[in-house]
């Protein structure tokens, strides 16, 4: 007589709870849709939509666990994700401290905001905004060279494990970045705009495409490398500080040993004004309810007055540390899962100064819009390196006389933040392209800022 075929699971829920006897896991099911509105040469010219669908499970059995993802949600998918990761797992080194998956104690996350009309934007919206860009920054900088893109969409994520829990949370987002340029200068001028939000009705993209738009009227002149003080713009802060989040708050970082900030816990690394918050929940980001392993995010100190506070933690680097969890938990599989938890909701506190305060006090030194291709040079000492790009000026006497040709950068993040002076009072949402990580930041002022070499453009 034939033997009955084991039943399938029609869930993830279903695939967690099913991997036998013995053995506990988590999933996460991520549905994404996201539609992108690319121009260039004044023209749009490649729309892009897509709709994605991701499983990553993760089983435990014996203190050993193991991931394994997949795209095939169907029952035959989720059979065969769950058989993945079961044998992975049994290969795996033991995670000695590894406490068990959570329960769903106390009550579910309160939602956060989301904008279900930026989720369901169509086409034809899309297109306008992107055409408001194009047509502001025609306006401002005639026959000029404008290219960018504008992203749109909306991620749904449900946590289940094996211990009960199953919560879920959605995030809905609009970013924009927008680049004008004059090729026919020697060498070409050009500046840049970009923010978002989570919902398209607050993204001003009228507003991105004039400030792009805004070029200097000559071509960029060299500047000798050297220590210069800076004011540094929105974008240019915002990758900054990702950077300060992923080199001195990681758990992998502090566990490891190589954070730049593991021996200056509870001590003033910055200005008394300086304060860094990572809130995951506050309507000034890209809002997200739960991390990747379902446990409720929640504000976390980061800089208080100038002070570092703790290191952020997910399951694993919360039991090898012995500190509770913060809700940082990215994907466990790699690259996701080997950079470990790191805060990706920052939000910088403004000061009282707008740009042309933060020009007039620098006196001599250089204005930079953004930076480009930016590299991690020793992360135990935070210092990376990059290169300026698409709006770098020369300040004299506290006045902007011209544009710089691009430098390339060596400095520590630790140095740049000891080193700020004034920040800027206005606060823009600086988005990644799908809201991995987003800063709320404002321009600041830096003492001192090294640049190492000089570019011919």
């Amino acid at each position: 007589m034939a033997r009955a075929r084991a039943s399938r699971p029609k869930t993830v829920a279903d695939a967690v709870h099913g991997l036998g006897e013995g053995w506990s896991g988590d999933a996460r099911l991520v549905r994404g849709s996201w539609m992108t509105i690319r121009f260039a040469n004044g023209r749009i010219h490649q729309p892009h939509f897509e709709r994605s669908t991701w499983v990553s499970l993760r089983a435990a059995h014996d203190r050993r666990l193991a991931t394994a993802t997949t795209v095939d949600a169907s029952p035959e998918g989720l059979a065969s994700v769950a058989t993945a990761a079961r044998g992975l797992a049994t290969i795996a080194p033991r995670e000695r401290r590894f406490p068990g998956f959570p329960s769903a104690r106390g009550a579910p996350p309160r939602p956060v905001a989301f904008s279900a009309s930026t989720a369901r934007i169509s086409p034809e919206a899309a297109v306008r905004i992107a055409e408001r860009i194009l047509a502001a920054a025609e306006e401002e900088a005639p026959g000029a060279r404008i290219a960018g893109a504008v992203n749109f969409g909306a991620e749904s994520l449900r946590v289940v494990n094996s211990a009960g829990l199953d919560r879920t949370t959605a995030s809905s987002l609009a970013q924009a970045s927008v680049l004008v340029d004059r090729p026919d200068r020697d060498p070409p001028v050009s500046a840049w705009a970009e923010g978002g939000h989570w919902d398209a009705s607050r993204l001003d993209a009228a507003k991105l495409g004039r400030e792009a738009a805004r070029l200097p009227s000559e071509a960029p002149a060299p500047v000798e490398p050297g220590a210069y003080r800076v004011v540094l713009r929105g974008p240019a802060m915002a990758e900054l500080l990702a950077f300060l989040a992923s080199l001195g708050f990681s758990g992998h970082g502090e566990e490891e040993g190589w954070s730049c900030l593991r021996r200056q816990r509870g001590r003033r690394i910055a200005p008394e004004f300086v304060s860094l918050v990572d809130d995951p929940r506050s309507r000034e980001t890209v809002p997200q309810a739960i991390d990747y392993e379902g446990t409720a995010t929640r504000p976390l100190g980061l800089l208080r007055n100038g002070i570092a506070g703790p290191a952020v933690t997910d399951l694993v680097t919360a039991a090898r540390l012995g500190r509770p969890l913060t809700g940082h938990a990215p994907p466990p599989e790699a690259p996701a899962g080997e950079a470990g938890p790191v805060p990706g909701h920052l939000f910088l506190s403004a000061g009282d100064a707008d740009e042309a305060e933060l020009i007039r006090e620098t006196r001599r030194g250089l204005l930079v819009t953004r930076f480009h291709y930016v590299r991690v040079v020793d992360p135990g000492r935070g210092i990376i390196t990059g290169m300026t790009r698409d709006g770098t000026y020369r300040i004299e006497h506290g006045e902007i006389v011209g544009p710089a040709r691009n430098l390339r950068f060596t400095e520590s993040v630790l140095t740049a933040l000891r080193g700020i002076e004034l920040l800027g009072k206005e606060r823009r949402i600086y988005p990644s392209e799908r809201a991995g990580s987003v800063a709320t930041t404002p321009a600041a002022l830096v003492g001192e800022f090294r640049f190492t070499s000089a570019t011919l453009f």
